[in-house]
């Protein structure tokens, strides 16, 4: 089954993400630490650009910036271990997902982890992030890093981010991320028959970001987890 991410989130009367509080959560205070300083982050103008989608993980005024109903497995308590994403997913009889292009290549998202998508916005640069990280903005409160997908997950290294491109925020327990597309494809309605979770012995190395594929016309789509992205982040 087919719908339009444009029909998806029409049905769902989301509103725009509130602004966040300025109380940030451990992951996001390491990045801060790690690439930009708290100075630098004081000084970053707010953005709240126009929506081109809004999501169904819609930011509160929360620290971490999840709703307990929008998140898969609700907010998780301080010092609790929350299930993982694939953990949440693989518990599902359906996945409603939206598919994207990176460089010609389809992969996908869960819709329960988008936040919003929007057009190109400025950005600052970090020039000790690694090249994968375009950049970071403050986007209605809440430090969001802008991060090349393509680096991260295809062969070319490219990196551009230019007016045409769209991102993809998504939301996790530890910190909001802005995934750069190249453009949104459309909706789906996977089945969990449709799915596969034991992913690390057929694509090795090529799992690092990913948390399952899915079978969509005979053609296997890597679903894109944010959770382990963030870990990389803090990581490097």
């Amino acid at each position: 089954m087919v719908k339009t991410p444009e029909e998806y989130f029409a049905d769902q009367c989301l509103a725009v993400p509130q602004p966040a509080d300025s109380t940030l959560s451990a992951a996001e205070q390491a990045f801060v630490q790690k690439y930009l300083g708290s100075d630098a982050l004081q000084d970053m103008p707010v953005q709240e650009p126009e929506q081109v989608l809004a999501g169904a993980a819609q930011t509160t005024s929360a620290a971490h910036g999840l709703g307990d109903e929008a998140h898969p497995a609700g907010r998780k308590e301080s010092g609790a271990h929350a299930p993982s994403l694939r953990t949440r997913l693989a518990a599902l009889e359906q996945v409603q997902m939206v598919s994207f292009y990176i460089r010609e290549q389809v992969f996908l998202l869960p819709v329960s982890v988008i936040v919003e998508v929007l057009r190109y916005m400025p950005l600052t640069r970090l020039p000790m992030a690694p090249p994968f990280i375009a950049g970071v903005v403050n986007l209605r409160g809440k430090v969001t890093p802008l991060l090349h997908l393509d680096a991260l997950l295809t062969t070319d290294q490219t990196m551009r981010y230019t007016e045409k491109s769209f991102i993809i925020v998504c939301g996790t327990d530890d910190m909001q991320l802005g995934l750069i597309i190249d453009k949104v494809h459309t909706m789906y309605m996977v089945s969990k028959d449709s799915i596969s979770w034991n992913i690390e012995a057929q694509l090795g190395e090529g799992a690092d970001f990913l948390c399952g594929l899915a079978n969509i016309g005979e053609r296997l789509h890597g679903i894109i987890d944010p959770e382990l992205i963030v870990e990389k982040l803090i990581e490097v």
